[in-house]
């Protein structure tokens, strides 16, 4: 922990560095997959998991959001020991769209984020 807590205070004065080796070295180390979503919208997310983890954090990024811009967060908190799922919502990131315009999200019911996320957490990820 405090190695970890050391390396967030000195990590700004060389984040190039840490970005092109230790955080593109664990980006490329990630699980992608998909599940199908309401009205078989397929909805994507992205894994990092270890059998040594025994606890799991979820991200749900906001609108206009992806999980591609949580490689620093993601990196953190592994290697704090949780395993790390980010799940792009119906209509952001890389999951489908309901629209024809990849460049709108949208979504009929709110509900549909809801048993989304039901249906990622029932795959037992």
């Amino acid at each position: 922990m405090f190695q970890q807590q050391k390396d967030w205070e000195t990590r700004e004065n060389a984040f190039a560095a840490f970005a092109m080796g230790p955080l593109t070295d664990f980006w490329r180390q990630r699980e992608e997959a998909e599940f199908i979503g309401v009205g078989d919208i397929p909805v994507r997310f992205v894994r990092f998991r270890t059998d040594s983890n025994d606890r799991a954090i979820v991200i749900c990024p906001g609108r206009i959001e992806s999980y591609v811009k949580y490689a620093e967060l993601a990196y953190d908190l592994f290697h704090l020991g949780f395993d790390i799922f980010i799940i792009d919502h119906r209509g952001q990131g890389r999951s489908g769209r309901i629209l024809s315009d990849p460049h709108r999200g949208h979504v009929d019911h709110f509900n549909d984020y809801v048993e989304d996320l039901a249906a990622f957490w029932a795959t037992g990820n």
